[in-house]
């Protein structure tokens, strides 16, 4: 009778949970990982199309979940974080891909809080920000790679423009905010 259970148990597993690959056009592989029942579950990774490792983490009934990986294609990390039920939560960091960390923030049910951070390739200090339930609340710095303070932009109670620059303090962008949401 054990034994037969043992089988039955086996059989249902094997069938039920199997190794998907996705493919590029090209032939190389995309992406590989666990389903059960056609819903993605546990241990995923995610290529490019050149075959280096782009994403990894895990599924849990088709959501990411638990602490995800992303890398630049020279191999460097890029993002980490963790996922709870599909939805970026707590400290993120980001990385250039020299290595040199590019930014740190946190999230709740994949919404900005709180003060990010973003660096300048050399690490140094590029622009403060402050998050409230995924709306910007206010511009606190704006730096060009050596420390020089920039102009901000008009940004004051969810409303006005953000300016963004290059590590020389060249302007590359005006972005502008209206109730705190970025409009294109």
């Amino acid at each position: 009778m054990n034994k037969t259970l043992f089988l039955i148990i086996a059989f249902l597993t094997l069938t039920s949970c199997s190794l998907q690959k996705e493919i590029y056009e090209s032939g190389n592989l995309k992406a590989k990982g666990k389903v059960t029942n056609k819903i993605k579950n546990g241990k995923w990774k995610l290529f490019y199309e050149s075959g280096n490792l782009f994403q990894i983490g895990e599924y849990s009934n088709g959501k990411e979940t638990g602490e995800w990986k992303i890398f630049h294609e020279n191999g460097k990390i890029r993002q980490i974080g963790r996922f709870n039920n599909g939805k970026q939560t707590g400290e993120w960091n980001f990385f250039h891909s020299n290595g040199n960390q590019e930014g740190i923030g946190a999230l709740i049910d994949g919404k900005r809080t709180g003060t990010w951070k973003w660096y300048h390739t050399n690490g140094e200090t590029y622009t403060e920000r402050e998050w409230n339930n995924g709306k910007l609340i206010k511009i606190i710095s704006c730096y060009d790679g050596e420390g020089n303070e920039l102009d901000k932009g008009t940004f004051t109670n969810g409303n006005g423009t953000m300016k963004l620059y290059d590590i020389d303090g060249n302007l590359l962008e005006t972005l502008r905010y209206e109730n705190s949401e970025y409009i294109k």
